[in-house]
């Protein structure tokens, strides 16, 4: 007699939904009603899973940067006997892999770009602490490349920026080109941009 997998748990099935609906139409598109139907219980149902439709944003907001954080530690701690530029470009790989999963990857960058506005003080202070997070990450690899000699004029505020401006347009690629597409522009711009993080002025 085959064993039957059990019934994912409600209160999981209203998240992965509702991930997925903030993801398509915002926060100020996903109603509660749509979620419910979709989820298949009743609207009032849902009160036995959240308290609210902030909260269930601000839940799924949490999670999405703890799977950010994950995917980050990991690569991080996956290649840390390597050098300065393997770690970095594979942490580059590593994260825009974590962009490429559709509903997670829309719904993070709409919270960056577009937080709902009733919320926005609560995201960006959630923002603000993983930028902080982050920084630390990309200190210790500037520290890395600097035991290394692999800088030239670079100054650790200018690799932070660079990193992020990288990211950041990488993040938008994602959302306008094919996976392969994207692959091919990451291959294509990381020679160019390591060879800005390691030039040496002319003297």
């Amino acid at each position: 007699m085959a064993t039957q997998c059990p019934a994912q748990p409600t209160v999981e099935r209203v998240h992965e939904i509702a991930l997925s609906l903030f993801a398509r139409q915002g926060y100020e598109g996903m109603s509660l009603s749509q979620l419910a139907a979709e989820v298949g219980i009743r609207k009032p149902s849902l009160y036995n899973h959240i308290d609210s439709k902030q909260a269930l944003f601000m839940s799924l907001v949490e999670r999405v940067q703890a799977a950010f954080f994950e995917a980050l530690d990991t690569s991080i701690a996956r290649h840390a006997e390597a050098d300065v530029h393997k770690r970095l470009f594979e942490l580059v790989c590593d994260l825009s892999r974590f962009i490429l999963t559709e509903a997670q990857g829309v719904f993070y960058k709409r919270y960056l770009l577009f937080p709902p506005e009733a919320l926005s003080d609560q995201v960006r202070a959630i923002n603000a602490d993983g930028e902080a997070r982050i920084d630390a990450v990309l200190h210790a690899l500037y520290v890395q490349g600097q035991q290394e000699q692999a800088w030239g004029e670079l100054s650790e505020r200018g690799f932070l920026d660079a990193f992020y401006c990288l990211m950041d347009g990488l993040f938008s690629e994602r959302f306008i080109y094919s996976g392969d597409e994207y692959d091919r522009r990451v291959a294509s711009i990381w020679p160019i941009f390591w060879s800005g993080l390691t030039a040496r002025a002319d003297r």
